[in-house]
């Protein structure tokens, strides 16, 4: 599939170091600020899919392994933040690491283990791992989409009043 999978792995092990400056922030300050841990949660959820589909396919260690290393990367940002968040924010960072990382990571692997074998539970995880990824990176999209509306609507409403 790809001709150079190592490549591949160095900028993805760059992409999970990428938040390194923010986390360097927030243990200089002491405090998460205005930071959210949900990205973090999403990734590390993102990862774990990544490393169950690299065990149920054949000749995926490079997958297995750099999708392993994220989540080790991942756990390390979350606990960090866990830190140094206030308790609100430890409190639906908790909630939403059970709920995500270990109720639906649970749930997707119960449903296929149980449901569905060989190939087939190798298509079905490929499609959940790659649909969940894309959606991971549109999301960002689509809300810089929904701040660019509301900020035209209300440009073209303070031109309304001036009228």
């Amino acid at each position: 599939m790809f001709r150079c999978p190592r490549e591949g792995n160095i900028i993805s092990l760059m992409v999970y170091l990428a938040p390194l400056p923010t986390f360097y922030t927030i243990y200089k300050k002491k405090s998460t600020e205005q930071f959210q841990s949900f990205p973090y949660v999403i990734a590390l959820f993102s990862s774990m899919l990544w490393v169950y589909y690299a065990c149920v396919k054949s000749n995926a260690l490079l997958l297995l392994i750099i999708n392993f290393i994220g989540c080790v990367i991942e756990i390390g940002y979350i606990i960090m933040y866990l830190i140094y968040a206030p308790r609100t924010a430890k409190l639906l960072t908790a909630r939403t690491v059970v709920f995500l990382n270990i109720a639906m990571f649970g749930l997707i692997l119960a449903c296929t283990l149980l449901l569905s074998h060989g190939q087939q539970r190798t298509d079905i995880l490929g499609l959940i791992c790659a649909s969940f990824s894309a959606c991971v990176f549109v999301a960002p999209l689509s809300i810089m989409v929904i701040k660019q509306i509301n900020q035209k609507t209300l440009f073209n409403a303070t031109l309304n009043e001036h009228k």
